[in-house]
């Protein structure tokens, strides 16, 4: 039997390719294999498809193999056409995905992933435009239906609101379809299914899954239900395996939680012996108190080029939203860092700004902290996420309807209607006052540097 894999579009007011690759979607394929299935991919996301630029000009690669998609303006939801700006389908073109549909053939089941949960609007659509040529039963999983199974349930396919594959044979069995048990250690012994592509830009792995903190503001802890950890060899030898497959010079670690594993400063030893001439980024937000010095070295050597560290805010919400990083855990990884030899070019913090109770000032200290480090700031609008504690919080003290369609949670959107938040342009004050601080700094450093140079 075959099953198709899809990767949907994106409907949003802005989006860009920071190494998205569907991984949970790559280790669905490897179960569907190890069950028996004929398995095939169509990820409308991969800019670096072979075939896409036969359809439609491809955005050129920009720092770190990241880039744009291919985007073309399309009509608002209704629901989203107060927000006074432009709504963008991203990713290859509908004759692309029709294309790869004539390609492949007959198949017997489909299964499309999802993120986030605010992108439904494409999610939909793709699901409408593989209705109209399959008729075969469409399985919709991923975040989405794990956050909204009520407003998923309406998207046209069945949902599959588990994370755990483990769960799968059992789903599909109850569909009419044969089956095999999972190993409970799939996670170790499963490999995502890069092969189903001709060509990628980059490879993302991940070496744990789940998180062992419980911030107010994150829902990771609850969608995996504590932390799965990989062995440091399965990591690395399935990182090589696809090296050597694709030639990347990219490789991206997109855990939750890296280092509370403990067995990260393993990978990187291993990483190290390697000596691959790859270019390695840890985009989602370290944990700053989780860091010492031999890991820092040992990143330096294996040759990382973006290190994120997780901070958020400053001022008493550290406290509030699970005490997971203080000012001076922030500033101690900072300063090791910065011994390691990183430069604010590799390293940043990221800093959320519209939390609830959150204040310009707690988003200026943080800015300027970092700032005062030498490291850069990646300031996220903020979004409440169902089953959060803050989401609960909200919803009781009736800030927020527990049905909400989740287009407008949308952090582009949130600040236009939210009105127990910031308004859009006081985000869009701070947004400037940051902008203003950082090249501040960065004169104000230039300035030093060159005073010193004048010395020596």
């Amino acid at each position: 039997m075959k099953v198709l894999l899809v990767n949907p579009w994106i409907y949003d007011f802005a989006a860009y390719d920071f190494w998205l690759k569907p991984l949970g979607l790559l280790y669905v394929a490897r179960a569907m294999e190890w069950m028996g299935y004929e398995v095939h991919l169509i990820d409308l996301l991969n800019r670096h498809d072979p075939h896409l630029p036969r359809f439609v000009k491809v955005p050129k690669d920009k720092r770190y193999s990241t880039g744009k998609f291919p985007s073309r303006v399309i009509e608002k939801p209704e629901i989203l056409r107060f927000v006074p700006r432009k709504y963008k389908r991203y990713g290859a073109p509908p004759e692309f995905l029709e294309w790869k549909l004539g390609e492949i053939g007959r198949v017997d089941l489909v299964m499309v992933t999802s993120t986030l949960s605010y992108w439904y609007p494409g999610i939909w659509e793709t699901i409408r435009f593989l209705r109209s040529y399959l008729d075969v039963p469409i399985i919709l999983g991923g975040i989405y239906p794990r956050l909204f199974p009520r407003h998923a349930s309406r998207s046209g396919a069945l949902t599959y609101s588990s994370g755990d594959l483990v769960f799968l044979p059992s789903f599909l069995k109850k569909l009419g379809f044969f089956s095999k048990e999972i190993p409970e250690n799939w996670f170790e012994v499963f490999d995502p299914m890069y092969e189903l592509y001709e060509r990628v830009g980059y490879l993302v792995f991940t070496t744990t899954l789940g998180c062992p903190f419980s911030c107010s503001y994150c829902a990771v802890h609850k969608l995996w239900k504590g932390l799965r950890v990989r062995s440091p060899e399965k990591v690395v030898d399935t990182i090589e395996k696809y090296l050597d497959m694709f030639q990347v010079e990219d490789v991206v670690f997109f855990d939750d939680a890296v280092l509370t594993s403990g067995r990260f400063k393993e990978v990187l030893k291993l990483i190290v012996k390697k000596s691959w001439k790859v270019r390695f980024h840890l985009p989602n937000g370290i944990h700053a108190r989780l860091l010492d010095e031999e890991t820092a070295l040992l990143m330096k050597e294996a040759n990382f080029k973006t290190i994120k560290l997780g901070y958020e805010t400053s001022g008493k919400l550290q406290k509030e939203t699970g005490g997971k990083v203080y000012d001076e855990d922030l500033v101690r990884a900072a300063r090791i860092l910065r011994g390691a030899g990183f430069t604010e070019r590799e390293i940043s913090a990221y800093v959320m700004v519209n939390m609830p109770g959150q204040t310009k000032e707690d988003v200026l200290e943080a800015v300027k902290v970092c700032l005062n480090e030498g490291i850069g700031v990646s300031v996220n609008e903020y979004t409440p996420i169902p089953g959060t504690e803050d989401w609960k919080k909200l919803v009781k003290e009736r800030k927020l309807d527990p049905d909400v369609d989740p287009a407008l949670l949308n952090n582009t959107v949130l600040p236009f209607w939210w009105k127990h938040g910031m308004s859009s342009e006081e985000v869009q004050e701070i947004k400037q006052l940051v902008q203003d601080l950082k090249l501040r700094c960065s004169k104000a450093c230039t300035g030093a540097q060159q005073s010193s140079n004048r010395k020596d």
